[in-house]
């Protein structure tokens, strides 16, 4: 008497490939560089963009002057209150860290700002955003802050011509 064995996989040997498959991907995953300056600084610059529009509108329906203080590798949003700029005490305008890949410059009234790190514990805002809905009119340079060949680009995100916010990628030549 012949036995007839059933063809095909067992489970056992579908979650072992399966299994295989995962790592082989995990791991070619780590290799690839996510982290390109390009999409580093686009994200930064969206970020940038999002909470400046944040701190309009809460300027605007809050009757208060905020201001946007850049210094060396960080910014934070201030709020006028008793006549002097005090750290705005708000979740999604907090204090936030530049990444050490991205350098970035702030030209006011053509003004280059590039460290704006002061010696005292003043804090007077480059940008204000007025009560009224006017901005300071700016321009920031977002960058990768090591000059390699391929980083050859910058996102320039400024507010002079429409007073709204707009970005723009240039290529350096």
């Amino acid at each position: 008497m012949t036995q007839n064995r059933a063809t095909g996989f067992t489970l056992i040997e579908i979650l072992v490939a399966i299994v295989i498959i995962s790592v082989v991907l995990g791991v070619a995953l780590l290799k690839l560089n996510f982290n390109n300056p390009e999409s580093n600084i686009k994200q930064e610059a969206a970020r940038l963009i999002h909470t400046m529009e944040l701190a309009d509108q809460q300027a605007i329906f809050q009757s208060q002057e905020i201001g946007f203080y850049l210094q060396d590798n960080q910014y934070e949003y201030l709020e006028y209150k008793d006549g002097k700029w005090l750290p705005l005490e708000d979740s999604l305008l907090k204090k936030r860290t530049i990444p050490e890949d991205i350098e970035i410059t702030l030209n006011i009234d053509g003004i280059e700002s590039t460290n704006l790190a002061t010696s005292s514990d003043k804090k007077n805002p480059q940008i204000v955003f007025y009560s009224s809905g006017e901005w300071t009119p700016f321009e920031m340079i977002l960058q990768p802050s090591d000059f390699e060949v391929e980083n050859n680009f910058a996102y320039t995100l400024n507010n002079i011509t429409t007073g709204k916010l707009e970005l723009e990628r240039e290529a350096n030549e």
